[in-house]
């Protein structure tokens, strides 16, 4: 059971948890005294999104397998974008935020409860066989949070808190749906500017050795307040059109031209679930 590397860190700071459908580890719903987001967001906030499903795609054929699974748009290195998940029915599993960060290497995150169903069908897509022939042998799908630490940062204050790690010449912050390795004082990091409506919001993946001096670090500014997972679902959901659509769980029918119209479909049929999508 894994625990995380920030445990200590949330315990000491009074969090809840509850246990991951994910992962079996501790999952950190809230601080106390925690404080409503309307409170915070002005400042802004910052979640250790451990426990989620934070899912790495990596392999010779992981380009392959990420398009057969996501029915969005295909993306470039350094690119970062939600995606619609179908089932072989054609039903919405997940909308993920997905982000390409090599050649090779994709990073599914989806901290709603809908993630657990999300980690099960990707681990079967990856290990699917069909007369000897496994098309995405060459592929892994793993927990990355033993390898970066995702931490999600919001707020109106969070630009302001971010540039002033951002001092390596040459580096800049991201710009919306974008992903850029960038050095939080001199700690190499992968950062997202997460696309869409909402608040401003920062996808940080730091290395778990170097993850609890950044957290201590983010906290020692007065503008900035840990938040749990709930509050970064919310975070998340924010002005996003299919959050109010998708009960906890569960596979859920929704029409092509829904899909459209919140941008997560693309045109053709090349992906898990095209051809017995609801139109």
């Amino acid at each position: 059971m894994a625990t995380g590397v920030l445990y200590e860190e949330h315990v000491l700071l009074g969090a809840s948890f509850e246990e991951s459908a994910v992962t079996g580890g501790p999952l950190v719903i809230a601080y106390a005294g925690e404080k409503n987001l309307e409170e915070l967001l002005p400042g802004a906030v910052v979640a250790d999104l451990t426990g989620t499903a934070y899912l790495l795609v990596s392999g010779a054929s992981s380009q392959a397998l990420f398009s057969a699974a996501t029915a969005g748009r295909p993306l470039a290195v350094g690119e970062a974008a939600f995606e619609a998940v179908l089932t072989g029915e054609g039903r919405l599993l997940s909308v993920p935020l997905a982000l390409r960060s090599g050649d090779h290497e994709h990073v599914l995150l989806d901290p709603t409860p809908r993630g657990s169903a999300l980690t099960a069908w990707l681990g079967f897509l990856s290990s699917m066989e069909q007369d000897g022939y496994a098309p995405y042998a060459q592929t892994s799908v793993e927990d990355a949070s033993e390898m970066l630490v995702p931490l999600l940062l919001s707020g109106e204050r969070s630009r302001d808190v971010l540039s002033d790690y951002v001092r390596t010449a040459g580096e800049a912050l991201p710009r919306e749906g974008e992903v850029s390795a960038v050095h939080l004082d001199a700690i190499p990091a992968l950062v997202t500017r997460v696309p869409g409506p909402g608040p401003k919001t920062w996808l940080l993946l730091v290395p778990a050795q170097r993850a609890r001096v950044i957290w201590r670090s983010l906290l020692s500014f007065t503008e900035v307040a840990p938040a749990g997972t709930c509050a970064a679902r919310r975070m998340l959901a924010e002005g996003r059109p299919w959050a109010s659509s998708l009960p906890a769980e569960g596979p859920v029918s929704v029409p092509r031209a829904e899909l459209e119209r919140w941008g997560v479909l693309r045109e053709g049929s090349d992906f898990v679930g095209a051809r017995l999508l609801e139109t």
